[in-house]
């Protein structure tokens, strides 16, 4: 069973440049369509949560400042937030995985996040191939 294309996205890293290159990434691929690249965690609660603008996809940066992108997953996993919204957390750190025994949920993916413009290129990609096979377990 294939995916139904294309998937809604937000992107949330407090870096602008990488932030710039998801954009660009993102917007031209027919698999998604953008809805924000969002600059903190605490944006993404509040766009998520309060405003009620949910994704099929989030992609978020774990390390930012006041509010991280595995507290954004946390809290939106404790409050049953967009419980089917797909979780794309991203770290440059060599463990990403260190957080993920506290998260059970099989829509949170840990990822190494691109370090080069041609990782950054297939990251949507990547996410498919994450969605592509989920959806096949489910079939």
């Amino acid at each position: 069973m294939n995916p139904i294309c294309p998937f809604t996205i937000i992107v949330a890293d407090d870096d602008a440049e990488d932030r710039e290159l998801f954009r660009e990434i993102f917007q031209r691929n027919e698999k998604f369509i953008l809805m924000g690249c969002l600059t903190s965690g605490v944006e993404v609660f509040d766009e998520i949560s309060r405003k009620k603008n949910i994704p099929d996809v989030l992609l978020v940066d774990m390390y930012m400042p006041f509010f991280s992108g595995i507290d954004v997953v946390k809290a939106l996993e404790e409050l049953h937030a967009a419980p089917t919204m797909y979780k794309f957390v991203i770290s440059t750190t060599s463990n990403i995985a260190e957080n993920e025994p506290q998260l059970h949920s099989p829509y949170i993916v840990f990822l190494k996040k691109p370090s080069s413009r041609q990782e950054i290129q297939a990251l949507p990609g990547l996410i498919m191939g994450y969605l592509e096979q989920r959806f096949s377990q489910v079939s």
